[in-house]
């Protein structure tokens, strides 16, 4: 079987996941432990405010018909949304979240030995699932002031480039390319080139030069929106994503989906969040609260942060962001860090006992100096990432004990054994220059390291540009 078969017939699963249980993980995010509390989760931008009410109902009453298969490719949930988004059911494609439906933009424009082009750092969905059909990924880089850059996007596009993909506003650093530079971008692309703009956090935001692509497929221009329902509508845990796009692209997309993969009760849940336009502005107006109030503080703590127009910000920290993380894990409190931004931490919005109690530990941090230990085992991002010649990895193990570090491709090849004997308790760190096991100069491309100490595992992402 092909690698694009594979992939193909993995749906919503990951196919690296099933390759490699172990080194299961989504778009770059690690994964440590179950979580089974999740108050002060502010890793994952989900909605604090949980689902429409709309919706739960909607879920309710379709349980007593959790015996009976859904309607396969969700064709009530398209016609509503076509009505909604004022195109026809034709361009509307309906999968398991949003990562089943980028995973179906990868099967239908990833070539193989051609490129895609991605902004770095950003949601690595379409460049991963790309990479592993075959498809080199070209990472264009922000501009100064953390925003996509539509020329150095352009710059990158040859005639073997099938796609760019963006996501609009950007994850992680939250901001947005106007309406002008995504309409002069879409112009400027040769007629094989797909732009795929991942909308995930539309709902949220405020600047005025933003507008939705959508406007742009409905003036026949070469574009595929993709949404979900796990942001503002609050049903992350419910898996609905969907994409808009011209009819061919969708039905090139259809050829390698798989029926049923959205759930009865599902699409009773986004059909009736879709027009509760209330919990959207409760959503939205508790989020616009809990973001000013950090920023508040954070002029007077003297830190810098990222404008956001997102459930999301990012903030400079003025230190290795992993200890603060450390810090706040230690508190309950769980946040991000990576995308070769050492300095900074990527915090979700949640309540506001939770931004109270987020900026608390912040402001403990910014008196008591240096953080306790941890009290297991961390693996913290390297650095730098991404990685030209060579990159540290740096680990905690509180009470030492064998360690092993390991080093694999996309494909869930084993590339370098980094470690394999006993480490001294505390934190401990080693550089990888880029070599295979025999010494061959490692690809560029996506990686994944992966800590083992006694009965924990974690694995990271990182990415090779040489």
């Amino acid at each position: 079987m092909s690698r694009r078969a594979f992939l193909g017939s993995t749906a919503g699963g990951t196919a690296l996941a099933l390759l490699r249980p172990d080194l299961a993980l989504s778009s770059g995010r690690p994964r440590s432990s179950i979580l089974t509390d999740y108050v002060g989760r502010l890793c994952y931008n989900e909605n604090p405010l949980g689902p429409s009410p709309e919706a739960i109902t909607a879920i309710t009453d379709s349980a007593s018909m959790a015996h009976r298969y859904p309607d396969w490719y969700a064709e009530s949930l398209k016609s509503s949304l076509a009505s909604h988004h004022s195109v026809s059911t034709g361009q509307i494609i309906v999968g398991c979240g949003a990562t089943e439906v980028l995973r179906l933009a990868a099967l239908a424009f990833a070539n193989t030995g051609g490129n895609v082009v991605c902004p770095y750092p950003s949601y690595s969905q379409f460049p991963s699932d790309s990479e592993f059909l075959g498809a080199s990924v070209r990472y264009s880089s922000l501009d100064e002031n953390h925003r996509v850059d539509p020329a150095d996007l352009a710059a990158l596009v040859d005639t073997g480039t099938s796609a760019i993909c963006i996501t609009n506003p950007n994850n992680p650093t939250g901001t947005v390319m106007s309406a002008a530079s995504i309409s002069d971008l879409v112009d400027s692309m040769p007629s094989q080139v797909a732009v795929i703009i991942d909308e995930a956090y539309n709902d949220y935001v405020h600047d005025t030069s933003y507008t939705s692509a959508l406007d742009l497929i409905r003036q026949g221009k070469n574009v595929l929106v993709v949404r979900t329902f796990s942001k503002a509508h609050g049903l992350a845990g419910a898996r609905i994503g969907y994409a808009i796009g011209r009819q061919d692209w969708i039905s090139s997309m259809s050829a390698w989906h798989l029926f049923g993969t959205v759930s009865r009760m599902s699409q009773a849940a986004a059909r009736s969040a879709l027009d509760d336009t209330q919990h959207i502005s409760n959503t939205v107006s508790l989020n616009d609260q809990a973001k000013q109030y950090c920023f508040d503080n954070f002029a007077t703590l003297g830190l810098d942060y990222i404008p956001s127009e997102t459930n999301f910000f990012m903030v400079d920290v003025a230190r290795p962001a992993y200890q603060v993380s450390n810090l706040l894990a230690q508190q309950g409190i769980q946040v991000r860090t990576g995308w070769g931004m050492p300095n900074h931490l990527r915090v979700s919005t949640g309540t506001m006992e939770e931004m109270e109690k987020f900026i608390a530990v912040l402001q403990e941090f910014q008196v008591g100096g240096e953080p306790g230990s941890p009290p297991s085992p961390v693996l913290y991002a390297n650095y730098p990432n991404p990685v030209s010649d060579a990159t540290c990895l740096s680990y905690y193990v509180p009470d030492g004990g064998h360690v092993l570090l390991q080093i694999y491709n996309i494909r869930g090849q084993l590339v370098r054994t980094l470690y394999n004997d006993t480490a001294k308790p505390g934190y401990n760190s080693i550089d990888w220059n880029c070599c295979g096991q025999r010494g061959n100069r490692a690809v560029s491309g996506s990686y994944f390291y992966r800590l083992t100490n006694g009965s924990f595992t974690e694995t990271r992402r990182m990415i090779l540009l040489h």
